[in-house]
């Protein structure tokens, strides 16, 4: 309870330490700390890149960057200008068919943009023939990665949809402030952990009863 407090409200110490009945400091940020690792370590068992393989189309999932604040203190290459301030960035793939979270790569920096993102392991894992569906953030790779205006028009319809599903589900991944609006103050190191760990607990949620929207989606094959 201590760790889900710690995502979801992100709190001045003082405040988390009054949730948890009047412990000191010390010991919420240490036991609270201990827990999110232990969720975030659920990953593997989660968060599974072979469950997109539903169907027989030829994109299987959405791929997007999503980005958070950080205080890392200012570094052109972190710097973010949307949110005036570092940030670090996820890539994130979901599954097309079920709205799943299959996929997750990062922390990156804020300066590599997404498409060089995706050729450090995405593109390797994608099976013979397979591609993905993203915004104009990966033109360049026409074989691997469908952006708008590739497709038939109902394609590039089914696409657009996709990709907007996509975006609600980045959504409910920062409803945990720790990966909202407030800047994430902790140790960089961390927000690794606390960015796999909500992951999980939405991929649970998906999974129990509160799905994404769903979409109809079909391609030809080539």
């Amino acid at each position: 309870m201590w760790a889900l407090y710690f995502l979801k409200v992100y709190g001045k110490e003082e405040d988390c330490s009054n949730f948890a009945g009047g412990v000191d400091e010390k010991t919420f940020r240490k036991w609270s700390h201990t827990f999110v690792e232990a969720i975030s370590f659920l990953e593997s068992s989660v968060i599974i890149w072979d469950a997109r393989i539903i169907g027989d189309s030829q994109s299987l999932v959405t791929i997007d960057g999503t980005d958070m604040a950080v205080e890392i203190g200012f570094n052109k290459d972190f710097f973010g200008v949307k949110f005036n301030h570092s940030v670090l960035k996820y890539e994130v793939g979901v599954c097309i068919e079920t709205g799943y979270i299959v996929w997750i790569n990062g922390p990156f920096r804020c300066g590599q943009n997404d498409l060089n993102i995706s050729r450090t392991a995405l593109l390797g894992a994608l099976d013979y023939g397979e591609s993905a569906v993203a915004d104009s953030g990966y033109v360049g790779e026409p074989h691997h990665i469908r952006t708008p205006g590739v497709g038939t028009e109902d394609e590039k319809e089914m696409q657009d949809i996709a990709r907007a599903r996509h975006e609600t589900v980045n959504s409910r991944l920062k409803t945990f402030e720790v990966l909202g609006d407030a800047r994430f103050r902790h140790d960089p190191m961390f927000h690794s952990s606390c960015f796999r760990a909500v992951a999980v607990i939405i991929q649970l949620s998906f999974e129990n009863g509160a799905p994404p929207f769903q979409v109809t989606f079909y391609d030809d094959e080539e």
